[in-house]
């Protein structure tokens, strides 16, 4: 039997991404995974709290 990994979504861009290899940050308290480098540096760069609005194209890069 396969033990599941834990899936979470991208904040940036909102792709399903694995905890166990994805590059990942804290802020708040809170743990925040991302699909790549690109998103994590977005989501750096923005404001504290600041949710995405809607999708963006080629963020994953």
């Amino acid at each position: 039997m396969k033990e599941s990994k834990p899936i979470t979504k991208d904040p940036v861009c909102g792709m399903p991404v694995d905890e166990a290899t994805a590059v990942h940050t804290r802020r708040d308290g809170k743990t925040f995974y991302f699909c790549s480098d690109n998103c994590l540096q977005k989501f750096i760069s923005g404001p504290a709290g600041s949710k995405p609005k809607g999708k963006s194209g080629g963020c994953c890069g």
